[in-house]
């Protein structure tokens, strides 16, 4: 029976970990704590492991912020050695067939052809597969890379701009853009059509969180690689995906130029691409023409503010009438801005209102109907 050391899962879970981690924070997948769950032993025994690999020099351990925790952490990488056994084990198991059940349809495959189709599947649940001779499940999981967490917010109605999304993703166009004022729920509407309505790996980057060309394009290397197996751009022109752009305004010249070069790879390939723009953007800062949009290559999609009917929703029957009109008054309908109110989180929502509103706003949310 085929047997991979406790040392080969810990290579193949970091060099699927290094694919992952984003442009300046590593996964916690890479401390000792996710070693320990990927490989399933107990922390000391992941320590006893680690020490000879980093005296060997196949694997390197740094400290620093790691997603999702606060402090900062020792985490651990593979080094140029590390990479070359990683190739190596790749290599030695690629001819082997393995059973996969995937959407309920159970096949043989070979392990390369696998990894190819569904690269998003983690080697570690292969090799344990292969060592036990058993079926691997593939339950459907989708590869979603993002430079900031990924929820979808509170999503009302929207109904006739979620059907232009899904007219979108239907149809032969290749760019959606998503105007709105800040505030106004153009990110949250994209994350909406990404996570919900689109079935595909998703590349999501925050221009706002890291406006670099080079953290675009290091983050964007490393979808590739996980995707279509080299970070070459040119290796996606048979994937199905969905690149995301969020946040993006008044952004510098290379990132303007950068999204032309995408927006023309578009039509190489069977990618799809949707930016999350503010209304006010600059004209040399738009990246595609309108005589794209009169063709159906590019969908425009544009968010307004809530009407009374949905502020209402949101903010709940149970709030004074009148408090209700003040609100809805002071904040213009802004989504964002209502949300904060409903939430009490007034930190916030200083950020958009004057100090003097936001006392007030605090203030009216809290008065009910008189039963």
């Amino acid at each position: 029976m085929l047997q991979f050391s406790a040392k080969d899962k810990v290579i193949m879970h970091l060099h699927g970990a290094r694919s992952h981690f984003l442009v300046d924070k590593p996964s916690d997948a890479m401390t000792q704590e996710g070693i320990s769950k990927a490989i399933g032993i107990n922390r000391t025994h992941v320590s006893r492991i680690l020490k000879p690999m980093l005296d060997e020099g196949s694997i390197e351990a740094s400290k620093g912020h790691v997603q999702g925790k606060e402090r900062k952490l020792i985490y651990y990488g593979l080094t140029e050695a590390g990479l070359s056994m990683a190739k190596e084990i790749l290599k030695n198991i690629s001819d082997l067939d393995i059973a996969v059940r995937d959407r309920g349809e159970l096949r043989i495959t070979k392990v390369r052809e696998l990894i190819q189709a569904r690269s998003e599947v983690p080697i570690l649940d292969i090799l344990r597969a292969l060592e036990e001779s058993k079926v691997l499940e593939i339950i459907g999981e989708r590869l979603i890379a993002s430079n900031v967490p990924l929820v979808v917010g509170p999503f009302l109605d929207r109904e006739e701009q979620l059907e232009a999304a899904k007219r979108y993703i239907a149809s032969e166009a290749k760019l959606l853009a998503i105007f709105a004022g800040y505030g106004y729920g153009s990110s949250t509407f994209m994350k909406k059509v990404a996570l919900d309505l689109w079935m595909g790996p998703v590349f999501w980057h925050d221009l706002e969180a890291d406006s670099s060309l080079e953290g675009v394009k290091e983050a964007l290397k490393r979808f590739c690689h996980r995707i279509g197996g080299s970070e070459q751009l040119e290796s996606m022109r048979g994937r199905r995906a969905l690149l995301c752009f969020d946040n993006y305004h008044d952004v510098r010249e290379e990132i303007v130029d950068y999204l032309i070069e995408m927006n023309r790879f578009l039509d190489q390939s069977e990618l799809k691409m949707a930016v999350a723009m503010r209304g006010e953007t600059p004209s040399y800062n738009r990246f595609y023409q309108r005589s794209e949009v009169e063709g159906g290559r590019v969908m425009e999609v544009s968010m307004h503010r809530f009407d009374e009917r949905l502020a209402r929703r949101l903010l709940g029957d149970d709030i004074d009438d009148e408090a209700f009109q003040v609100i809805y008054m002071i904040t213009r309908g802004q989504p964002l801005a209502l949300h904060l109110v409903k939430t009490g989180d007034a930190e916030r929502l200083k950020k958009i209102r004057l100090s003097e509103e936001v006392r007030f706003l605090m203030y009216l949310r809290t008065k009910k109907k008189s039963s």
